[in-house]
């Protein structure tokens, strides 16, 4: 918010400046920034921390990773050693110390790569529920029905972790975003029925249906519609069945 936005505001509340009211318009200002800045001071210090601890990570992945290309390279200049021995005993020495080596530095390496997996899937996991949470942070979902929405949109997209300017962003096959793709299933018909205040609509409650029963087609009561397992629920939505409270 700039000084002519404040200003502005401070006016609209009835708010008097300058000798009428007793505060100077700098005075209101510097008042309003800092409330503002105090009130936002938690969210920035959260923001700096989860992006440091990116940076960290993305580190020691990178650390990792270079200690395998070094193992490797070990490997590599041994096996050379091998090839340009011309005495048998000398080859026959150089061949063991090479296998030995390359039985050590293979168990290294394993150590390295897993160390590398364990954080590289740690970070991903992070990010990814970071770009979900953020997609449905203003969505009030009917109770219990948040993880199927969420369950409905992965299990119909491959997403895979790319980097992008430097960050770490989830695509799914379509090159869609996880928050497009959760945007998109919010403003369907489909999505809707996970939703609070989404899903009223005409037509009459239709047979009472199981768990387990085919309701292609039928309205069914939001009771019916929770009891279902996720399989089902997906089922009903995509074919044109609706959910009524």
């Amino acid at each position: 918010m700039n000084r002519e936005q404040i200003i502005a505001l401070l006016a609209s509340l009835g708010i008097k400046l300058g000798e009428e009211g007793g505060l100077t318009e700098d005075d209101a200002v510097k008042l309003v920034e800092e409330s503002v800045k105090a009130a936002n001071l938690g969210l920035v210090q959260k923001r700096d921390e989860l992006l440091a601890n990116e940076v960290k990570l993305k580190e020691k992945i990178a650390a990792l990773e270079t200690g395998t290309a070094e193992s490797a390279k070990k490997v590599a200049e041994l096996e050379d050693q091998v090839k340009k021995a011309n005495p048998e005993a000398h080859k026959t020495y150089y061949e063991g110390l090479a296998k030995e080596l390359e039985t050590k530095h293979a168990a290294e390496i394993s150590v390295v790569e897993a160390e590398r997996d364990k954080f590289r899937d740690s970070h991903y996991a992070r990010v990814r529920d970071d770009a979900i949470n953020s997609a449905l942070k203003d969505v009030q979902f009917v109770e219990g029905l948040r993880d199927g929405f969420i369950s409905l949109a992965m299990t119909r997209n491959q997403f895979k972790a790319n980097e992008i300017d430097g960050k770490t962003v989830f695509t799914n096959q379509d090159n869609k975003t996880i928050e497009a793709v959760l945007h998109e299933l919010k403003l369907s018909n489909e999505g809707k029925a996970y939703i609070k205040n989404q899903n009223q609509g005409g037509g009459t409650p239709g047979p009472q249906s199981g768990a387990g029963a085919s309701t292609a087609g039928q309205s069914i009561t939001r009771e019916q519609f929770t009891a279902m397992s996720p399989t089902a629920q997906m089922e009903h939505l995509t074919k044109g069945g609706k959910v009524t409270d």
